[in-house]
């Protein structure tokens, strides 16, 4: 989570995204964005596909952590990125939210069980 949460925070950035805008785009709440980037509330996997698409990026990228130790973009990644077709691109994204789809079920389960107390 915590490199979805970075991904996110640097796309909406980049983007020149307000948090407000960003909710706009998405029809939910500025205070729904804030959690998510404070790692308190985890979106779905609906969410996920739908904050990509608001911050013109593939859903994958928000869970590639792009960066090195020193904390420079690598290159290589990028280049390997950008020479996939776009099939490709959407089997890697598929792949992903996979394998992450039971991680984020798992951190939402105590949430749930919270509920139906």
């Amino acid at each position: 989570m915590k490199v979805f949460v970075f991904n996110m925070k640097k796309y909406r950035k980049k983007r020149k995204l307000s948090q407000m805008k960003l909710a706009e785009m998405l029809n939910t709440s500025t205070s729904y964005i804030g959690e998510i980037e404070i790692n308190r509330k985890a979106p779905s996997m609906e969410m996920v596909e739908k904050i990509a698409q608001a911050l013109n990026i593939e859903p994958f990228r928000l869970f590639v952590d792009d960066k090195d130790r020193t904390g420079t973009d690598k290159a290589i990644d990028n280049d390997y990125l950008e020479c996939l077709t776009t099939i490709e691109r959407q089997d890697l994204t598929k792949q992903i939210i996979s394998l992450i789809s039971d991680d984020v079920e798992h951190i939402l389960q105590p949430e749930n069980r919270k509920r139906k107390k």
